[in-house]
């Protein structure tokens, strides 16, 4: 026998009426109508007479009413509380991003969130190229860059910016730069382009690179060792500037911001650990990013 049938009659025996039970369970008129008939159908006897101003019950109605009342608002009573439990979120979270917002954004904000839930273990996966979330079993992705359509959901997180910066041992030994043009004069430490990732690129106007490399870490890392000016996102570059390591330089030069998003799989319901790291990310990542060189 159909649950949902008897839910139906039920509404109906107590509002006395298909017009109240509709509005109760939030149906169509008709829709309680064929159900009420299904089931008397089924049982092989009349449940419901309608009078001109209400609905009355049968002796089998009646019967019925008395059997069904008290278990289905036992049910109703368990599956709501249920519900209002609240479920800590417990098990693997696998969120995957490139190298470097996983070690100055992900990582740091990983050990936040642990610390909010530690029922919840995290597997950081590094790619430096886009990889489909099914490659690698992720739930989540961190992606630079302006999304190609597929099978995700993705929500915008903020805007990647970049800068020049160089150490103050190069500058000394070099000099300073008022001027784009001057930069023909110093080693560029440029990023290079990578298939399948839109990505910072240095201006069309920038002189060759003495120094290219599609890790960031690496241009960040030469730059501190007095290498030469490198083109950096500002959020990789933004505690060098601050412990004075870096300086940068032609700080009214602009380039055009680079999407930031979240991606998740289009699946429904996201398991409880998926919701709570999807959140928290949402909610950190933009003030993470916000941390400015000056």
């Amino acid at each position: 026998m159909n649950l949902n049938h008897l839910t139906v009659f039920l509404a109906v025996a107590q509002t006395r009426g298909y017009t109240q039970a509709a509005k109760r369970l939030d149906v169509d008129k008709g829709h309680v109508s064929r159900v009420v008939r299904a089931l008397e159908s089924e049982l092989g006897v009349v449940l419901l007479t309608r009078t001109t101003r209400a609905v009355a019950l049968t002796v089998a109605g009646e019967q019925l009413l008395a059997r069904i009342a008290e278990p289905l608002a036992a049910l109703e009573s368990a599956t709501t509380s249920l519900e209002d439990r609240p479920v800590t979120p417990s098990g693997l979270v696998t969120v995957t991003t490139t190298p470097d917002l996983g070690r100055t954004v992900v990582a740091p904000l990983v050990a936040a969130f642990r610390a909010r839930y530690p029922l919840v273990r995290v597997r950081l996966v590094l790619e430096s190229s886009v990889v489909a979330l099914a490659a690698t079993r992720s739930d989540l992705a961190l992606r630079v860059g302006t999304l190609r359509p597929g099978p995700f959901k993705a929500r915008k997180l903020g805007t990647l910016e970049a800068g020049f910066f160089a150490s103050p041992r190069y500058l000394a030994s070099r000099g300073s730069m008022k001027s784009v043009s001057e930069l023909a004069r110093h080693d560029g430490l440029w990023p290079s382009t990578q298939p399948g990732r839109k990505s910072f690129a240095a201006k069309k106007d920038s002189p060759p690179a003495a120094v290219e490399c599609e890790d960031f870490g690496a241009l960040l890392e030469l730059a501190r060792n007095a290498g030469g000016v490198a083109l950096l996102p500002t959020f990789l570059a933004a505690r060098d500037v601050a412990q004075g390591t870096l300086v940068r330089v032609l700080s009214d030069l602009t380039f055009p911001g680079t999407p930031l998003s979240l991606v998740t799989l289009p699946e429904r319901p996201l398991a409880p650990r998926v919701v709570a790291m999807r959140d928290f990310l949402i909610e950190h990542v933009p003030t993470a990013l916000a941390m400015k060189p000056h």
